[in-house]
C-alpha cells in the first residue's frame, strides 16, 4: 500500500430514514470510483443494490462515457461512475469497470425494476462475447483477495473434440468421448469428475475441449488457487460455489432463464487425494468431499474436476467411493504400436518402439529428440 495513493477519510451521512451513519474507508484513488459510488448510495437513501458481471467484446467505456459522473483508468482497467437519471429517473447509478475482458458492474436504483432495465442496457452498449459463433469459450479464473473470492473473466480458443480426438489412445478416447457427448448430464448435487495419468498424456488438452462440448449448459471456473480452496478461506469456497451463472444471457422472458452448471477446475491437486490428505493438507479433502457429496453441495448445480498426476492406488479411498465420480478417467500413454501409428499419420518416421505420452510425441514431431530418464537402481 503506497502511503502517497492513500489517505483516511471519514463522511458522515444521513440514510432516508433519517438515521445518522458514519462510513470510515480507507480510500485508495486507484479505487476513487468505488469510493464514490458507495458514498452515494448512503447519501441518497438508494434502496436497491445488485451486482453482474459478464465477458464482453467491449475495449472501451465510450459508449455509456456521456453519463460519467467521473472515471478512473490504469494499465489493467477502466472505470466509470454513471448517473442514469436522465434514462431510467432519480437515484439511479451504475459503477462500471472493465478489466480485461471482464465488465463487472454495480448497480443502485430506487426501484428494483430498474436494476435489471439498466443492467440490459449496459450489456447493449458493452455487449456479450458471442463465444459460440467461433470455438472460444469465456472461462471465469477464480482467486482469494483480502475480502474472498476475486474472479476475471477470459474468452479462450479451444479444440472441439473432433479435432483432437485421435490424440488420445482407444481406450482413453472412447471413455472422453461418453463423457463429452451429448447424453452426459450429472445427477443434482455435487459431484466429483476425477482425471488422473502421468504427466504429458493430455489431461489440460481435454480439459479445454471438454468447455467447448459442454459450453450449452456448463460454464467452466478455473480455481488458480486451490490449497486456499480447500484451507483456511472457507468463506472463498462459499464466495464461489453460490456463486450462479444464467443463460440465456440475453433472454428478455426471466422465466425461461436457467441455472447453469458450473465446472469448477483443481489442476494438478493431488495432494488433496491422497491417502496422506489429511496429514498433508489438513482438512482439504473433508471440505472437497462435502462440496461433491455432502451437505454444502446439496442441491449447487456444481461439478468439480480435479485432475492429478498421482497413480489411482496413492488416492484416498474414500475419492473413489461408488457414487462420488461423476467420472473417473485414466489418461494412458500410447502402446508402442499406437505411438508408431500416431507417428507416421503425423509424417513422422517412427524409428523405433516404444510407448510414449502425447507430450513426446508431439515433441518427435516437431523435431526435438527425446531425452528419456534412465531408471535409478542396482538392476543391469
Amino acid at each position: 500500500m503506497a502511503s502517497a495513493t492513500t489517505n483516511d477519510s471519514t463522511t458522515a451521512t444521513r440514510l432516508a430514514w433519517s438515521r445518522p451513519l458514519t462510513i470510515t474507508d480507507e480510500v485508495h484513488l486507484s479505487a476513487i470510483t468505488e469510493s464514490q459510488f458507495t458514498a452515494l448510495v448512503f447519501e441518497r437513501g438508494i434502496a436497491h443494490t445488485a451486482q453482474a458481471q459478464w465477458a464482453t467484446s467491449a475495449c472501451s467505456l465510450d459508449e455509456v462515457r456521456e453519463y460519467a459522473l467521473t472515471s478512473s483508468r490504469s494499465a489493467r482497467t477502466q472505470s466509470a461512475l454513471l448517473d442514469l437519471e436522465p434514462l431510467f429517473g432519480e437515484d439511479s447509478l451504475a459503477l462500471v469497470t472493465l478489466r480485461g475482458e471482464n465488465a463487472e458492474c454495480r448497480l443502485a436504483a430506487a426501484e428494483h425494476a430498474r436494476i435489471t432495465a439498466i443492467e440490459r442496457w449496459l450489456q447493449d452498449r458493452l455487449p456479450t462475447t458471442r463465444a459460440l459463433e467461433r470455438t472460444e469459450i469465456p472461462i471465469r479464473f477464480w482467486s482469494c483477495g483480502a475480502h474472498g473470492a476475486n474472479s476475471i473473466s477470459r474468452t479462450i480458443a479451444v479444440p472441439t473434440f473432433d479435432e483432437i480426438a485421435e490424440n488420445y489412445p482407444r481406450a482413453v478416447r472412447e471413455r472422453l468421448g461418453r463423457l463429452f457427448g451429448p447424453g452426459f448430464r450429472p445427477a443434482e448435487g455435487g459431484q466429483l469428475i476425477l482425471w488422473h495419468g502421468a504427466p504429458g498424456t493430455g489431461k489440460t488438452f481435454a480439459l479445454r475441449a471438454l468447455g467447448w462440448e459442454w459450453r450449452s449448459w456448463c460454464g467452466l471456473h478455473y480455481v488458480i488457487d486451490p490449497e486456499v480452496f480447500f484451507g483456511q478461506r472457507a468463506d472463498y469456497m462459499l464466495d464461489v460455489v453460490l456463486d450462479e451463472d444464467i443463460y440465456p444471457f440475453d433472454d428478455e422472458d426471466e422465466s425461461r432463464q436457467e441455472r447453469r452448471w458450473r465446472l469448477l477446475v483443481l489442476e494438478d491437486t493431488g495432494e488433496l487425494l491422497a491417502a496422506d490428505a489429511k496429514e498433508r493438507t489438513g482438512q482439504g479433502l473433508s471440505r472437497l468431499l462435502n462440496l461433491v457429496d455432502g451437505i454444502v453441495g446439496q442441491g449447487l448445480r456444481v461439478l468439480v474436476l480435479v485432475t492429478t498426476n498421482e497413480p489411482v492406488r496413492r488416492l484416498h479411498p474414500a475419492v473413489a467411493r461408488p457414487g462420488r465420480c461423476a467420472a473417473r478417467l485414466q489418461f494412458t500413454p500410447f502402446s508402442d504400436v499406437d505411438a508408431a501409428a500416431w507417428l507416421t499419420e503425423h509424417g513422422v518416421t517412427p524409428g523405433g518402439s516404444a510407448s510414449a505420452t502425447l507430450a513426446e510425441l508431439f515433441a518427435r514431431a516437431k523435431g526435438h529428440e527425446l531425452q528419456r530418464e534412465k531408471p535409478v537402481g542396482f538392476g543391469g
